[in-house]
């Protein structure tokens, strides 16, 4: 008996076990299946991407192609230049291995896309010119030595795009040659124009409220006050004017609410403590009207922004948005006077356009424009004087549109014409785009236009931000910015912020300019060098391997005789970012004009990895997630701004000239002073 319940058993294991692995074998073969039925789409939607190109993109009625492309091989470069359109907005520079194609952008951070994500990219954003330059030359550093290289240049006029135009070619130098040399000359006795401090108009913050917080975790301490003191160094020690921030309108700073019958509430008691503290010190406020108290939202669950879950949605009331917005100006003027509150500008959301995560407007784009009126409109109606900008976008294509609907209609009054004080939006990773030729084609070609938001990189989180490169680049994208715009605004001044997670590291590729504790990036010391620059530009020119593309400079001169030149070696794209030895070049710096046989103090600063860096000191000592007290003593030991030579002096030539000699590693920035002695 006993031995029959064993077989019993022991056949009821079996049973037991052959059907696991009959079930394991079921879930292998359908995890295969699946697999491959994955592989399959992702191959087939490679090849189609690859392959299959996008529709064709809208063509202008306004730009010829551009036939005047020029490619010149250099050490580790290819320089692409062209002449200028009319009318043109933004160019692109596209790039392929064969002369017929298929050619795909190359004029990116990243260097040279891939076919099928620039194929994807065009799907996804129809028309929409990233990569975009404001002029030439492009510099292409993407580049393997002995390979040919065939280019051609598009021009867009906002909304359509040049046909195409002539294609060159080049063949990438040999990198193993001596390092080229750049002859820039410098001359003190004439002068080009007004140096206009573009760059120290604004730069952003996060949202204000952010003043009050306390301590966020057991590193990252007082962190309020280390926003407001990172604020209130780069108005004290850059030059910054204004601080412009998102969500003044937020439930965090409860302006508006509703009583049970729907009448509107209104209480400024914590605006007017933020704005005190930036009045205090010695800032103004750059205001964006958003975002949607809860109690005004059409849409109370529209997609929340950021960590603080501000909320996306049009207003359920126009005209209730309209009167939130003349009782705020006119507060405002009630408490700080009309005159001050006339210099503040003010501009209508952030990035209605942007649909990508987190989308910040959950309207539709007339959504937006209905939202525009009714903001000018209670603005104006306040003080005609005060000054409102929009349509503060992300991408290029909503511009037009925008321009179109305020040239000819209003919503909120019905008027043939909406305000426009300047047209206002934002410009990552390369020089800012030039609309002028577009507003000029809608008689407004006195409106200014400010980008107010602009930086290395629009993504929390890239260390890129944190090294000397992003202080070259900063350098060479404001120079190739100063033509086409009145305002350029860096995102952000200070580390502290709070929209994608608290930091997780010192370090962490955070927007600011300046660190947690107060830690001053390689990037704030190309800004404290830039405020140094006088006002009386005076000419720059060179020549050589990279000058103009690779190699740039600013120089003014003082009243008292002096001279400043600041000097930027930067390619555009990321991936040299830790430095290229091809990219390095000798300089040859001649200063002309100077008082013949007169004795002069010569400084040099640089910011470059070895200088200037104290990114760089943190990777030195293994990268602590956080210091400690010690480690932290060095770091601010190092955050200071350094020179390549001790002080020195020089005397004129009877011809008045004074040559220096000098090398620039890629990435480097150089301040050279040269200042008389009596």
């Amino acid at each position: 008996m006993r031995s029959v319940v064993a077989a019993q058993q022991t056949r009821e294991r079996s049973e037991s076990v052959d059907k696991a692995e009959k079930w394991v074998r079921r879930g292998l073969q359908a995890l295969l299946l699946l697999v491959c039925a994955v592989l399959l789409i992702a191959g087939t939607a490679f090849l189609w991407l690859r392959y299959v190109p996008p529709p064709s993109l809208p063509q202008s009625k306004l730009l010829a192609p551009v036939t005047s492309v020029r490619a010149t091989p250099g050490r580790g470069i290819i320089t692409i230049t062209w002449a200028p359109e009319a009318n043109a907005v933004s160019y692109q520079v596209a790039r392929s291995s064969r002369p017929g194609g298929p050619f795909a952008l190359v004029s990116t951070a990243y260097g040279k896309v891939p076919i099928f994500l620039d194929n994807l990219v065009e799907r996804v954003f129809p028309g929409e010119p990233f990569g975009r330059l404001p002029h030439g030359p492009f510099v292409d550093s993407d580049i393997r030595p002995g390979h040919t290289y065939y280019y051609r240049v598009s021009a867009n006029d906002g909304s359509a795009w040049s046909p195409d135009g002539n294609v060159v070619a080049a063949t990438a130098a040999s990198i193993a040659t001596p390092e080229p040399v750049i002859c820039m000359q410098v001359d003190a006795a004439h002068s080009i124009g007004t140096l206009e401090h573009k760059w120290e108009i604004a730069l952003g913050s996060e949202h204000l409220s952010y003043m009050f917080k306390g301590d966020i975790n057991e590193h990252v301490r007082a962190a309020g006050a280390g926003l407001r003191q990172g604020n209130k160094l780069a108005h004290d020690t850059l030059g910054v004017q204004y601080i412009r921030a998102h969500g003044i309108f937020m439930d965090d700073p409860s302006v508006y609410t509703e009583d049970a019958q729907g009448n509107p509430h209104y209480d400024w008691s914590k605006v007017d403590r933020l704005y005190d503290i930036l009045r205090q010190d010695g800032l103004k406020p750059f205001i964006e009207l958003s975002f949607m108290p809860e109690a005004l939202a059409s849409n109370p669950r529209a997609q929340g922004i950021f960590q603080y879950r501000a909320i996306s949605s049009a207003p359920k009331s126009y005209p209730k948005w309209q009167a939130l917005v003349s009782a705020f100006a006119q507060h405002l003027i009630d408490r700080y006077g009309r005159r001050e509150v006339e210099s503040w500008p003010f501009e209508v959301w952030n990035e209605p356009d942007n649909k990508l995560l987190p989308g910040f407007w959950s309207g539709t784009r007339d959504d937006y424009f209905r939202l525009y009126d009714y903001s000018a409109t209670g603005l104006k109606s306040v003080d005609p004087n005060l000054k409102i900008g929009g349509p503060v976008t992300a991408f290029t294509t909503f511009q037009e549109p925008f321009l179109r609907h305020i040239t000819t209609g209003n919503y909120a009054t019905g008027a043939k014409s909406t305000p426009l004080d300047f047209l206002d939006m934002h410009n990552y990773y390369l020089p800012v785009s030039d609309y002028r030729p577009l507003l000029r084609r809608y008689g407004l070609s006195d409106v200014p236009v400010y980008f107010t938001e602009w930086g290395v990189t629009p993504q929390y989180g890239d260390t890129v931000g944190d090294t000397a490169y992003s202080a070259a680049a900063t350098a060479g994208d404001i120079f190739d910015s100063l033509d086409q715009a009145a305002s350029v605004s860096y995102w952000t001044a200070s580390d502290y912020f709070e929209e994608s997670g608290n930091p997780r590291q010192l370090f962490h590729g955070g927007f600011g300019l300046i660190g947690l504790d107060g830690l001053r990036k390689s990037r704030y010391w190309t800004y404290y060098l830039l405020h140094r620059l006088g006002t009386d530009r005076i000419a720059v020119d060179g020549q050589g391997d990279g000058f103009d593309g690779l190699v740039k400079g600013v120089a003014t001169r003082a009243t008292d005789g002096s001279v400043s030149l600041l000097i930027d070696n930067a390619t555009q794209q990321h991936a040299k970012a830790a430095g290229d030895p091809a990219l390095a070049r000798h300089l040859t710096l001649a200063i002309t004009g100077l008082v013949p046989g007169n004795r002069y103090q010569i400084e040099h600063d640089r910011i470059d990895n070895e200088h200037s860096n104290v990114y760089g000191a943190w990777q030195t000592m293994g990268s602590p997630q956080w210091p400690d007290q010690s480690q932290m003593a060095v770091l601010h030991q190092r955050d200071q701004l350094q020179t390549l030579v001790p002080l020195s002096t020089s005397t004129a030539t009877a011809q008045g000239v004074i040559t220096l000699d000098f090398d620039m590693p890629m990435p480097a920035v150089s301040f050279v002073k040269l200042t008389p002695l009596k």
